[in-house]
């Protein structure tokens, strides 16, 4: 049985990268959204097994989507992967 795993992200490389290695390479089916309001909407409806969440976005970065994902009681179970290509 396939796992969906829904990466946000709102660079469509990463995006397209990262579903290349996770189809390819673990058999993931992956669902994408470019923005956190995408995102919450798109767990509260498809349910993924997991996410994977870019903490810098536009508009609704990643620290405030993982918090409206936590308060909603459909999407607070799902576990989220945090991460960001900022280097410092």
């Amino acid at each position: 049985m396939s796992r969906n795993i829904l990466i946000v992200d709102d660079e469509e490389d990463v995006q397209a990268i990262a579903k290349l290695g996770l189809e390819m390479g673990a058999g993931w089916h992956v669902l994408t959204a470019s923005s956190g309001k995408e995102a919450l909407h798109v767990a509260a409806n498809l349910q993924p097994d997991v996410i994977l969440l870019d903490m810098m976005m536009p508009d609704m970065d990643g620290r405030a989507t993982l918090k409206q994902l936590k308060a909603n009681p459909v999407t607070k179970k799902i576990p989220v992967i945090l991460l960001t290509a900022k280097v410092q």
